[in-house]
């Protein structure tokens, strides 16, 4: 009878035993499904971020190489446009093209020797 009241206790203390190892090991299991899933979520958003970081890189990149090509045509646009006005202005000044004014719009003749004075600057 000893004996069986010694294994009695023996199981029951086993089972306790037991039933708190169960009882710890739920709670541990509950609190780390939350955990596992932040970290899930934060890997996720980690392996998101990694994946638009290039994206919004190039999107940069090629947006200011639209720019830069952009701004040269302009540069060569205003390059052109220069280097004509300055043909225009070289024409503009060139002395057939004001004697030929003179003489045809504005009916002016080349003075004789009688019509030239000449002063004394000193």
């Amino acid at each position: 009878m000893v004996v069986a009241e010694r294994d009695l206790q023996r199981r029951t203390f086993y089972r306790e035993q037991h039933e708190v190892l169960r009882h710890d090991t739920k709670k541990q299991q509950g609190k780390s499904r939350p955990n596992h899933k932040a970290r899930y979520i934060a890997r996720l958003v980690c392996i998101a971020l990694l994946t638009f970081l290039p994206l919004y890189r190039f999107s940069v990149i090629t947006e200011s190489q639209y720019r830069l090509d952009t701004i040269q045509s302009e540069i060569k646009n205003v390059d052109s446009q220069n280097e004509r006005l300055e043909v225009e202005i070289a024409n503009l000044k060139a002395v057939a093209r004001i004697e030929d004014i003179a003489k045809n719009k504005l009916n002016m003749k080349e003075p004789e020797n009688q019509q030239i004075i000449y002063f004394n600057v000193n």
